[in-house]
C-alpha cells in the first residue's frame, strides 16, 4: 500500500477466491533460506533476506502462477503493466520491473480496481492513499462500479508506480521513485511505511503498516502461488510478523 498524508495502512487482503489453505508449522523453513522459496509453502523471510532479482518469476511464470486471482478485469490489468518501464528503477530490466508490478498488485488488491480501504483512503490496484485534504487537489484513480476500463487500470498504476517526488504533493513517491533509492527489498519497505527505518531489517516496520509486507512480495516473487498464501495470524504465530493497526 502507498503510504500518505493519513498515516493508515493495513494488510492487502484477498478479493478473488475461496479461502486459503494454511501451511503447517513444520514447512516453513528458517527464516533467511531463499533456496526453498516457490516450494510450496511460504518462507518466513526476516533481516534483510529477499531474492534478487535474476532468482524472480518472471513475467509470463507470475502470470501463470496467478492465474485466476486477478478476476474479471485480468486481460486489462496486465495489458497495463506491460506497458510500463523500468527507466526510473534501479538495476532492474523490463521483465523484472513488470514482474514486480503484478506481484505488488497481487499483494494490495488482488486485481481488484474498486477495491476502497483504510476508511476510504486507500484506492485500486495499488492501494494508493489519499486523505481527505490529498483528494481536494488530486483525483483518485477509481472506477465505474459496473466496470473497470483500461485506462482506469492504467492510471491507478501510474499513481502506484510514478507517484511524485515534490514535497507536499498529495500523492507520495511510487515504487519506481523507491527503487532509485534502495535495493528491492528496502525499496518495497519504503512503498509500504513511507521511509526505510532500518536498512538491515525490512521486518521494521511502523505499528500501522504491514511487518510482512516484503516477506510476502519475497514469496510471490519466488513463486508461492496465491491460494497457498497463509493468513496474517498465521505469520504472525509462525514468523513472528506483527499485524498491522488499521483503525
Amino acid at each position: 500500500m502507498l503510504f500518505l498524508l493519513s498515516f493508515f495502512l493495513s494488510p492487502s487482503l484477498p478479493i478473488w477466491g475461496a479461502a486459503m489453505p494454511q501451511p503447517s508449522p513444520s514447512s516453513v523453513p528458517g527464516g533467511n533460506d531463499l533456496s526453498s522459496l516457490g516450494q510450496g509453502f511460504y518462507v518466513c523471510l526476516r533481516k534483510k533476506s529477499f531474492p534478487p532479482p535474476q532468482a524472480w518469476k518472471s513475467f509470463g511464470e507470475l502470470q501463470q502462477i496467478s492465474k485466476g486471482s486477478l478476476g474479471p478485469g485480468s486481460s486489462d490489468i496486465l495489458k497495463a503493466i506491460k506497458s510500463f518501464d523500468p527507466s526510473p528503477s534501479r538495476n532492474l530490466n523490463t521483465d523484472q520491473f513488470q514482474t514486480l508490478i503484478l506481484a505488488m498488485v497481487l499483494q494490495e488488491s488482488n486485481g481488484n480496481g474498486n477495491a476502497v480501504n483504510d476508511g476510504g483512503m486507500s484506492y485500486g490496484l495499488l492501494q494508493v492513499q489519499l486523505s481527505e485534504k490529498a483528494k481536494e487537489t488530486e483525483e483518485p484513480a477509481t472506477c465505474d462500479p459496473s466496470g473497470c476500463t483500461y485506462d482506469n487500470y492504467l492510471k491507478m498504476l501510474q499513481q502506484g508506480v510514478y507517484g511524485h517526488s515534490s514535497t507536499g504533493n498529495p500523492i507520495p513517491p511510487g515504487i519506481a521513485y523507491w527503487l532509485g533509492q534502495y535495493s528491492p527489498g528496502a525499496a518495497l519497505r519504503g512503498y509500504n511505511t513511507g521511509s526505510v527505518p532500518d536498512e538491515s531489517d525490512y521486518q521494521v516496520a511502523t505499528p500501522i503498516s504491514t511487518e510482512s509486507y516484503v516477506s510476502d512480495l519475497g514469496n510471490r516473487l519466488g513463486g508461492l502461488p496465491p491460494q497457498q498464501f497463509p493468513d496474517p495470524n498465521w505469520k504472525l504465530n509462525h514468523c513472528g510478523f506483527k499485524l498491522a493497526i488499521t483503525g
